[in-house]
């Protein structure tokens, strides 16, 4: 750590002076809530259960006011700083470094300094995705929900001394061309007789933030990925190994990066997608993209979903899914305790904790061993309804006290949304379709995930045979037998003047000739001994886009719009586990230029393993498997977007996005003519 001329550096230097926390843990590790006095000195180190989210609000200063327009002259951030929220299930030191702003000011050049009285609200926001096994359908829906909007309303509120409706009626408004204050109930995402009244729209950005606990065990972060990518880039620390490394850098320059990402660029602000896994993110990546998102309520909640809290997962219909939680161990789950005493190890039982998961008409109970402070994903496969709806996914865990679900709970009811996919298609182009405004889109940038990563524990008794004596004594008595003489009897009998015999009587007595016995016995002081089985998957892919065969003048890519395309699209899913682990890629969902990547989309026809085209138009001539270009669209890159989904892993969903193109050279009346055929 290099000498601090800054605030944040004298912030840094007082909270040395606070006092240790004794508290230790593995290398980067994810060490729960459990005992962690085996952990590596000199390390730095994490808690899979220590998470929060820092949030900002923003308010639009018009009726206008969207994703296109500028977050620091159209909107108006409503706190004076970000606030907190965190689970429940722990409690915040009191030495905990916070900084002050959010990675909207950072981008505009704020520098990073300290907040010594923030904003911590307890709720229940899902585990963060990658670095706590939470994942981002939970995420979208907790922040993108009207009620945990108007939570951190409340809190804005309170940190502006103010109340809600004072924290919006001071502030100008442009609502229909007219410029003025508001009454508060027009602008806040309130209901009267069942309609939001909000004529403004309103933005969540949320960021999540690890607690990290550097290896001078004194010194603890509430950081955010930009957070610790600045203060690397400073100096103040470094994240990475060597002399003066905290070795935590999987999490600050992988996972925390890599947890949420803007999924399509918003108010300017660049799509900077997640690098695979164990590739680090480099510090100005992080700064300008990693570890954020946002959630948009439209003016008068328009395509609000009401109950999108209750949904925790999003599957399509008629497909294998693979629903899965984390276990976390506060102490030690072995097969049985046997070495708890030794009483216990004549006689054990069981020790394990049984997690059972159903949904849909299956169910699967898995019994886990897992070392104290350690996590280890448990799934079910399923298979999703031939319908959409919603299905309810039931979790209990039994057994071994030890293990909770995302180390707080020993049940919880999720709900999966089953959506159908197929009902979107595009319309029939016509020959009378005019689109004389359009304006080519840019191909979408999304998230991918294409590398999965889980494990599981095994656990094994090493034993360790040690004698434990008992020394005893082991009594053996024997008599003893000697000669009593009387006193007065005794005569010289050989001259020499010595009396040399006495009369006596032979007398014996008991005497114990025992010896002592080692009576001990032999103790097994062994121990259970981990070993953790990595498995991971990939999905890789390749398309095709050509012109169809019925297009008569088309030359290699180039063809005449109003004929139609063909897409072949190939997946490659691989695993190192078993294929009870993993599903194929099952879905690939096609969009198209004219309709903006976006409104309508076809969903491909599985042909054969990991093989996809078009299902057979139903306004083709032949029943082709095609898709008819517009008349109008303008010569050029006819590019077309496919995302293929639903490879399914203990780790969630692997995605990649493909896209390729045709070249638009005419249209096909070009190739019709009246008249005959003119000589040459």
């Amino acid at each position: 750590m290099k000498k601090f001329n800054s605030l944040l550096g004298l912030f840094l230097i007082m909270t040395l002076l606070v006092g240790s926390i004794p508290i230790y843990a593995d290398d980067n590790a994810d060490t729960g809530s459990g005992d962690t006095s085996n952990a590596l000195d000199g390390k730095g180190f994490y808690r899979g259960s220590e998470y929060m989210y820092k949030v900002s609000v923003y308010v639009g200063l018009s009726d206008q006011a969207d994703k296109n327009a500028s977050l620091n002259s159209d909107w108006k951030m409503i706190g004076t700083n970000p606030i907190y929220v965190k689970p429940s299930n722990f409690s915040m030191s009191s030495n905990v470094f916070f900084a002050n702003e959010n990675k909207v000011n950072y981008l505009q050049g704020d520098a990073l300094a300290p907040n010594n009285n923030p904003i911590i609200v307890t709720d229940n926001p899902p585990p963060i995705p990658i670095t706590n096994g939470g994942n981002i359908g939970s995420v979208k829906s907790y922040f993108g929900d009207v009620n945990t909007l108007d939570m951190f309303i409340n809190y804005f509120a309170t940190q502006r001394g103010t109340t809600r409706e004072g924290l919006v009626e001071s502030i100008t408004f442009n609502i229909e061309g007219e410029t003025m204050h508001y009454p508060a109930e027009e602008i806040l995402p309130i209901k009267v007789d069942s309609q939001y009244q909000n004529k403004v729209p309103w933005l969540i950005v949320y960021e999540p933030v690890i607690i990290s606990y550097l290896k001078d065990r004194t010194t603890t972060l509430a950081f955010t990925a930009t957070e610790y990518a600045l203060a690397q880039k400073l100096g103040y620390f470094n994240f990475r190994g060597g002399s003066d490394g905290q070795y935590i850098s999987g999490m600050t320059h992988s996972d925390l990066p890599n947890s949420i990402f803007l999924e399509e660029s918003w108010f300017g602000y660049p799509v900077t997608s997640a690098l695979p896994d164990n590739v680090y993110w480099d510090l100005d990546r992080i700064i300008a993209g990693g570890g954020w998102g946002m959630r948009l309520l439209k003016a008068n909640a328009v395509n609000v979903v009401e109950n999108d809290t209750e949904y925790d997962y999003e599957y399509r219909v008629d497909t294998d899914v693979i629903t899965s939680v984390r276990i976390y161990a506060s102490d030690d789950i072995t097969p049985d305790n046997r070495h708890e005493s030794e009483a216990a190890y004549n006689n054990p039982v069981k020790n394990t904790a049984t997690v059972t998961i159903s949904a849909n008409g299956y169910s699967k109970s898995t019994e886990v061993v897992i070392p104290s402070g350690g996590s280890e994903l448990v799934w079910l496969k399923w298979h999703t309804p031939s319908t959409p709806g919603d299905v309810t996914i039931q979790v209990n865990v039994s057994g071994n006290s030890a293990a909770k679900i995302d180390g707080t709970s020993r049940s919880t009811t999720l709900i999966g949304k089953v959506v159908d996919l197929s009902l979107s298609e595009p319309p029939n182009p016509t020959a009378n379709d005019r689109n004389d405004h359009f304006t080519l889109p840019s191909i979408p940038v999304k998230a991918e995930k294409i590398n999965a990563n889980w494990g599981v524990y095994d656990c094994n008794w090493i034993p360790k045979w040690v004698w434990h004596p008992k020394w005893e004594w082991e009594s053996d008595w024997q008599k003893d037998y000697y000669t009593y003489h009387h006193s007065g009897g005794c005569r010289d009998t050989d001259g020499d003047g010595d009396d040399d015999s006495c009369p006596g009587h032979r007398r014996y007595r008991w005497v114990d000739r025992g010896e002592w016995v080692d009576n001990g016995h032999w103790v097994d002081e062994g121990h259970w001994e981990y070993e953790y089985t990595n498995y991971s998957a990939s999905l890789t892919g390749t398309m095709t886009l050509e012109p169809d065969e019925k297009s008569p003048t088309a030359d290699g890519e180039k063809m005449k719009s109003g004929y139609g395309v063909n897409i072949n699209v190939s997946t490659y899913p691989t695993t190192n586990g078993p294929s009870s682990h993993v599903t194929s890629a099952q879905n690939v969902i096609t969009y198209f230029p004219e309709f903006h990547y976006d409104t309508y989309w076809r969903l491909l026809d599985a042909r054969g393993y990991g093989e996809f085209e078009f299902k057979e138009n139903k306004y083709s001539t032949y029943n082709s498997r095609v898709h008819f270009t517009p008349l109008w669209f303008m010569d050029g890159r006819y590019s077309v977007y496919s995302e293929i989904i639903d490879m399914w892993t203990p780790d969630g969903m692997l995605r990649i996005n493909l896209n390729d193109d045709v070249t638009i050279d005419g249209d096909l009346y070009m190739d019709w003519h009246i008249g005959p055929k003119r000589s040459e």
